[in-house]
């Protein structure tokens, strides 16, 4: 079924934002901030309800930034990016397959959205309404029980389809105690009065996450290979960090804005919660965090180096050498370090949280250690004070290239 401007249940609602986290992570959309605007400005509206049918002037007023009266047959901007916001939705849809709960897409001519739900979404209470209403509206009064036993006159029975009725209620009942019991468990609803997240949470702003750049690896596949390309833009373990905390913002309803550090400017920062993501190719996380106690050298780390190798110091133990994750020819690694902290920047003058590894799954593994409810439910309260900073050195195992389990080997709070 085929939906546009709609009024969505709430289920419906929370169905679609977790899909649009997950195109918004996809190359198709990191490598074009145009149509990822387009896109979010489309997505809110559509999720508004709002009949009113979208304009292209307008668009190009609250979304782009033009006059309001600006020439539209002159500046066909709003057109151009709907276009390739199409194409972007359409490529995104062929690669995901048709498992997806729902699929969005932009229809031709127009600019309102266009949601198909592969099945109806409902809340299991939706599901015990719906039941009940099936329900006679009042059952006869019970008979006393006769000295006999329980059994009716002739051991007659309820009707066997008021008793299944009864039961799938009470089944369906049950479901809706253990959903409510799950999401409560997994964080979701709670994640927002963690220590470490609240004063981001809850500072009123929209937060900036900016992730590090990659260089192009091959000059040559460039211009024929746009898929590529973004992928070179944004390096592997980057993007599953990015889709770990983009995720986890939008499950917690809050607004973010995405650059990578070369379109990342100290404006961009200044007074407002930022997350930074990666390190060696991060230049704004290099910048803001090598002056901390727990550090990332670079020094061995030059690529024309056979023994390369990037490491962790403890400023405070500088002759502490175990961190440390080799990439030279030859070398083999069974772990991976990382960094997960944060901290009030007196350059920015705003919240600072980072995830940032030295090899290639660190960045990934200290993402989920601030987004997983696991580990955040381990930090101490005082990070409720916006003040108050922290840092958590995580070791994981790498089996077969996937990371496993992180360990806290230091923590730092100041």
């Amino acid at each position: 079924m085929v939906r546009d401007r709609s009024v969505f249940t709430e289920a419906e609602q929370e169905t679609i934002r977790h899909a649009a986290s997950q195109i918004l992570a996809h190359p198709a959309f990191r490598a074009s901030e145009r149509s990822t605007r387009l896109f979010r400005y489309l997505l809110e509206r559509a999720l508004l309800s709002d009949d009113e049918v979208l304009k292209e002037r307008r668009i190009g007023h609250e979304v782009f930034g033009r006059e309001i009266s600006y020439d539209t047959s002159d500046d066909p901007i709003v057109r151009n990016a709907a276009s390739d916001t199409r194409k972007r939705l359409r490529q995104y849809d062929a690669e995901a397959g048709s498992g997806l709960p729902v699929h969005i897409l932009l229809g031709p001519g127009g600019y309102a959205l266009e949601f198909r739900f592969e099945q109806a979404v409902e809340h299991p209470a939706e599901k015990v309404a719906e039941v009940a209403s099936v329900l006679p509206e009042a059952l006869p009064a019970a008979r006393p029980p006769r000295a006999t036993g329980l059994a009716r006159p002739g051991g007659s029975k309820l009707p066997w389809w008021i008793a299944a009725v009864a039961t799938a209620a009470c089944i369906l009942f049950g479901l809706a105690f253990f959903w409510e019991r799950q999401e409560l468990r997994s964080g979701v609803t709670a994640l927002s009065d963690n220590p470490l997240w609240s004063p981001m949470l809850n500072s009123g702003k929209e937060i900036f996450v900016c992730l590090g750049h990659a260089g192009n690896t091959d000059p040559q596949e460039a211009p024929t290979n746009p898929t590529s390309v973004a992928m070179q833009r944004i390096t592997i373990t980057d993007l599953k960090a990015y889709t770990n905390i983009s995720g986890f913002l939008q499950m917690n309803r809050q607004n973010f804005q995405m650059r990578t550090d070369n379109q990342t400017t100290l404006l961009d920062l200044r007074d407002r919660p930022t997350v930074l993501i990666g390190i060696g190719n991060n230049q704004w996380a290099l910048r803001l965090t090598s002056n901390l106690r727990y550090h990332f050298d670079f020094s061995h780390a030059d690529p024309k180096n056979p023994q390369r190798a990037v490491s962790i110091v403890d400023s405070e133990h500088p002759g502490q050498t175990s961190w440390i994750v080799r990439s030279g020819l030859n070398a083999t690694t069974d772990s991976d370090y990382a960094i997960a902290g944060r901290l009030l920047d007196p350059v920015t003058g705003g919240l600072i949280l980072y995830v940032a590894g030295a090899g290639t799954v660190g960045t990934q593994v200290a993402s989920e250690f601030v987004t997983q409810s696991a580990f955040l439910t381990r930090l101490p309260e005082s990070l409720k004070n916006p003040r108050t900073n922290i840092q958590v050195v995580l070791k994981t195992p790498i089996v077969g290239g996937i990371p496993g389990k992180p360990e806290v080997l230091a923590t730092h709070v100041y």
